[in-house]
């Protein structure tokens, strides 16, 4: 596949992202329990490019420490995979609580939930 034809089909990807997005907060859920889901980034402002990812934040009941977001955002990843997330979507996942959401909110220029 040629450079433009991978872009062309990544950006396609990408303009789906609400599909994705959902897939997403599904398998949070699942893995998680109790979980907020936003989309933020250039998804949510409407910014998107084909060198973009889809940036979702999880907000948890708890903080979690540094230590556990690889943890949490690959539990998280192999469920959506399995849900029909394709294993190369370009997404990058945030994970937050209550304290470090405020820090996201202050930052984001738009946050939508996810139901």
């Amino acid at each position: 596949m040629s450079t433009a034809r991978f872009m062309i089909e990544r950006l396609r990807r990408l303009l789906a992202w609400r599909r994705y997005a959902a897939i997403v907060a599904e398998a949070a859920r699942e893995a998680l329990g109790e979980v907020e889901v936003y989309v933020i980034g250039g998804a949510a402002e409407g910014r998107l490019t084909a060198l973009s990812d889809l940036d979702v934040l999880l907000v948890l009941p708890w903080e979690p420490r540094p230590e556990e977001h690889g943890r949490i955002s690959r539990m998280v990843y192999e469920k959506a995979v399995e849900k029909g997330l394709p294993w190369d979507y370009p997404l990058n996942l945030h994970i937050a609580g209550p304290e470090s959401r405020r820090e996201y909110e202050r930052l984001a220029k738009r946050m939508i939930r996810i139901l």
